[in-house]
């Protein structure tokens, strides 16, 4: 996983490549030349196999390949949590978790969330708290203050039908529309 120089890595434009490129990586230059990179490498690739699936077996030969490309993407932390539902555990990605936060933030006027990470920071099994890295950009008439609890209360309306939680602390990092943070601070909710 490489870092670019905005904050994201290749593995959040690679997560995204078949959407549409939100507003961060129509502004930013590294963001959409690493988006170009991936869907050149994936024509690439689409095209070799076309021409190089021989004609006895191509179904086959097909899958073997594309299972092997399969195994060689990112791959997402699985979590054991608490369905807050029923109480009993099961297991659910980091990524599942992560577009719920995104689908929370799609319709705000007032936030973008650019970039978001989460992980347990308990050893109980189910976890029961929880680390969320946000990065937003916001919009020029907006405030700091509104923006922390704006954001503060997507996560949580996003993650409360997926798990059980004790805790959320929320590392926030607000940037303007250009990438460069504005502020950075550390928000907690208890459930």
């Amino acid at each position: 996983m490489t870092t670019l120089p905005c904050g994201r890595t290749s593995e959040d434009v690679l997560l995204n490549l078949d959407e549409p490129a939100d507003l961060h990586e129509l502004q930013c230059r590294w963001c959409h030349a690493e988006r170009q990179r991936l869907k050149d490498q994936n024509g690439f690739i689409t095209r070799l196999l076309q021409t190089s699936t021989p004609e006895h077996e191509p179904e086959a030969f097909s899958k073997g390949i594309l299972g092997k490309i399969a195994s060689l993407g990112p791959r997402q932390r699985i979590w054991d949590v608490q369905d807050p539902a029923t109480g009993l555990p099961q297991r659910l990605s980091s990524l599942e978790l992560i577009k719920a936060i995104r689908k929370a933030f799609a319709d705000s006027t007032t936030t973008q969330l650019n970039y978001t990470e989460i992980k347990a920071t308990d050893a109980k099994v189910p976890h029961l708290r929880w680390k969320i890295q946000c990065h937003v950009s916001m919009a020029d008439d907006s405030t700091v203050n509104a923006i922390e609890q704006q954001v503060l209360g997507f996560v949580c309306d996003a993650i409360r039908p997926l798990i059980s939680w004790e805790e959320v602390v929320v590392d926030l990092v607000i940037e303007d529309l250009h990438g460069q943070a504005i502020e950075s601070v550390t928000l907690r909710e208890k459930n």
